[in-house]
């Protein structure tokens, strides 16, 4: 019963629907159960339905009898912030980009890397209930909040005299802004200032038709950059000074010019642009491919030393500090960037920049979003495969198809050396799919 949302690297659902409160005090009931640890670190995000997710996982946690350390309603970074940096693991309530009506559960390790194989045993224990009972459950309320801020104060120093514009949906993360910004002395204009359970009736997923009215934001203000945040504040999409919307590729093209030395090592997925991997290459860094999804990054993050993990959604792992995915740290580090090498259009200007498009294409359900990639795998078996997709090579650019880990969609990403020839690839396989979906539905 719970198949629907379990997903390769959290736990998701529809409010109320397939995740209930009593499947999160089942939940909680069932992670005491299996963890070692005495204490449980439990963080949650802004969206309407997590409060009471959280009670409900906290008071079957309670059930195991061991401590909760509860740091309540903080963005993501600060809960694996948490689990970080005291060695404790933890779970933060979230459904991330998600519309309003989903949330979920995102497990952390000690390390601060995320639960992946231990999803399997968990749901074990959880499906045939064997739970282990004990008196003298307790709950700690902790402030993590402040040690957070102060450690990103502390790396990255004063950014003032840089003027920004941030688009957060309403989200989680406009609970530090404010603080942030007194901290650092990084000016920040806030298009959505207050924190709305329901992010003003938008989905938060920073995408370029999201953040139109960023880029125009940011133009008009003569800021420096935005940046749009997802609903959890582990990602961050950056706008540059022109207003233009960059994808993770030329973010990291960025961070790379600033952080990478002879000899790092850099985490890449699948999807990200051939001129990131040749930036990386070119100031003698090493790339590290990995599998997307922000559990498998992090851990490729955490095994190989590499400084820096970048997907091209735009999630960036500080590898050099801590190996999980921070939208909050990324915002300061491009703010200290524009500081001390100048505006991000120039820091591009060298950049021969490919076409590339990513979108997600509605299968209607997991089992034919699956059945869908499968098929693509035999009809192309000179394709690179890899756990939930393939990558198709052309002479002229590439095609990604996979499964999305979160939603029933597939996802396409396709990059051409020219926008003629992107166009024409974009309509044929956004076209190939849509065609394959109908088949497999029957209809």
């Amino acid at each position: 019963m719970y198949h629907k949302i379990f997903r390769a690297y959290d736990i998701r659902g529809v409010y109320g629907r397939e995740l209930t409160e009593e499947t999160a005090r089942k939940l909680g009931l069932a992670t005491g159960t299996i963890i070692q640890e005495e204490e449980f670190v439990v963080g949650r995000d802004s969206r309407w339905s997590s409060p009471a997710l959280s009670k409900s996982f906290i008071d079957g946690f309670l059930e195991s009898g061991k401590t909760v350390l509860n740091v309540g309603e903080v963005p993501n970074p600060v809960t694996y912030f948490a689990c970080w940096s005291i060695k404790t693991p933890g779970v933060y309530v979230t459904a991330s980009h998600n519309p309003p009506e989903y949330n979920g559960f995102k497990f952390i390790r000690k390390d601060g890397t995320s639960f992946i194989n231990e999803y399997t045993f968990l749901r074990s224990v959880l499906e045939k209930e064997a739970f282990r009972h004990k008196a003298g459950g307790k709950v700690l309320q902790e402030d993590y909040l402040g040690r957070y801020l102060q450690f990103l104060h502390e790396n990255i120093g004063e950014v003032g005299g840089v003027k920004i514009v941030a688009e957060t949906f309403g989200g989680v993360v406009n609970k530090v802004l404010h603080e942030l910004s007194s901290l650092t002395e990084l000016e920040i204009k806030l298009i959505h200032p207050d924190i709305d359970p329901y992010f003003y009736g938008s989905r938060p997923e920073p995408t370029e038709k999201s953040l139109r009215k960023l880029a125009e934001t940011v133009v008009s203000q003569k800021a420096d950059f935005g940046v749009g945040f997802d609903g959890d504040s582990d990602r961050m999409v950056l706008v540059d000074n022109k207003g233009r919307v960059l994808n993770g590729s030329l973010t990291g093209i960025i961070l790379v010019k600033y952080l990478v030395k002879k000899g790092d090592k850099v985490v890449l997925t699948p999807d990200t642009s051939t001129v990131l991997k040749q930036t990386i290459e070119n100031v003698g860094g090493k790339v590290i491919w990995s599998r997307i999804g922000h559990g498998f990054i992090e851990e490729k993050v955490r095994d190989t030393g590499a400084v820096l993990g970048i997907e091209q959604s735009s999630h960036f792992y500080p590898g050099y500090l801590y190996p999980f995915s921070d939208g909050i740290f990324t915002m300061l580090l491009v703010g200290k960037i524009v500081r001390e090498l100048g505006p991000i259009d120039s820091l591009l200007e060298d950049v021969k920049i490919p076409y590339m498009a990513k979108i997600y294409i509605n299968a209607g359900n997991d089992l034919v979003k699956r059945k869908v990639v499968e098929e693509f795998r035999e009809m192309f078996p000179e394709a690179l495969v890899f756990e939930d997709g393939l990558k198709i090579f052309l002479e002229d650019g590439w095609i990604l198809i996979r499964e999305s880990q979160t939603m029933p969609e597939v996802n396409l990403a396709i990059e051409a050396s020219s926008e003629k020839r992107f166009r024409e690839l974009f309509e044929e396989y956004k076209q190939k799919i849509e065609e394959k979906i109908k088949e497999i539905k029957g209809f």
